[in-house]
């Protein structure tokens, strides 16, 4: 172990000011940078390559927002910079920029970093200050957009880390503040029986048919059981989203059986399958023309 595995803290990272504590100045640190022992995160903060590398957009910002947090004790993370911490899907949200809360009379702005008024107590997670997880959901909302704080709320629901008397509450404490309609109409559509950012997306673009959009849905034939399915548009139109993981791995063509057996019953029970992919939410409107068309011919 060199040096500087000992000086980074259990999430790989090092801040300037506890680099100075340890008699580490900025000539070594810029040396370490240099040699590619450190890389250099932000203004202040460093991680180990390790960490860093090989880290997805998403893991690379929740680092950023835990070396922001370290360098500043008495800040805690809010908005989507909450749901890094708690480990709540982020879904279309700015990953440069980084919001906490403190004791300040005015929010302020500087190098990526949004500090915001403190306006409700903050709790620990992993030894960091955050703000509650109905909070971040709400704040996400009404400041990223209604996508983003509908998956994080679809999300923070299913997993029971929060209930809809939580956002409530968060809603009725943001007050009339900017993207508050917003966040209460996120509050309105969000379900608790979406499984995953893919299937809250699919359900968000469905829905703007006006037709009953239902998730996690049980459907029987002849024979029984035939299976979950992610979204049940109207009473025959199977929407299901499709992340392909559950098709990776050694079991991967079993599964793949599995879920064309699965789609054969549903066919034979009259319903229509449409299947969704990520690459299909961009495109929106010709998803919408899909589904559209399913429920057409289901119809006849």
């Amino acid at each position: 172990m060199t040096d500087l595995d000992r000086l980074l803290s259990e999430h790989g990272l090092l801040t300037t000011a506890e680099a100075r504590s340890r008699g580490l100045g900025e000539h070594e640190l810029r040396r370490a940078v240099g040699n590619g022992l450190l890389r250099r995160v932000r203004r202040g903060v460093f991680a180990a390559p390790s960490a860093w590398d090989p880290a997805p957009p998403w893991e690379r910002f929740r680092l950023t927002v835990v070396g922001v947090l370290l360098g500043h004790p008495g800040w805690a993370a809010s908005h989507h910079a909450a749901l890094a911490v708690h480990g709540l899907p982020l879904v279309g949200v700015d990953l440069g920029r980084v919001d906490v809360v403190a004791d300040v009379g005015t929010s302020k702005r500087r190098d990526g970093v949004h500090v915001h008024r403190r306006t409700v107590p903050s709790v620990e997670v992993g030894g960091l200050r955050v703000v509650p997880v109905a909070e971040a959901c709400v704040a996400t909302a009404a400041a990223g957009g209604l996508e983003p704080g509908l998956v994080a709320m679809d999300a923070a629901l299913h997993s029971g880390r929060c209930d809809r008397a939580d956002l409530g509450r968060a809603v009725a404490a943001h007050g009339a503040r900017t993207g508050a309609e917003r966040a209460r109409r996120a509050v309105e559509l969000a379900d608790p029986a979406a499984e995953s950012p893919g299937e809250t997306r699919t359900r968000m673009v469905v829905a703007s048919l006006g037709v009953p959009v239902r998730s996690q849905v049980e459907v029987h034939d002849a024979l029984g059981f035939v299976g979950r399915v992610d979204l049940l548009v109207g009473g025959r139109v199977v929407v299901e989203f499709d992340g392909l993981t559950k098709y990776a791995g050694a079991d991967g063509p079993h599964a793949l059986a599995r879920e064309k057996r699965r789609e054969e019953r549903l066919r034979d029970a009259g319903y229509r399958v449409v299947r969704v992919t990520w690459a299909d939410l961009e495109r929106p409107a010709q998803l919408l023309a899909r589904v559209r068309a399913a429920l057409a011919a289901a119809a006849a």
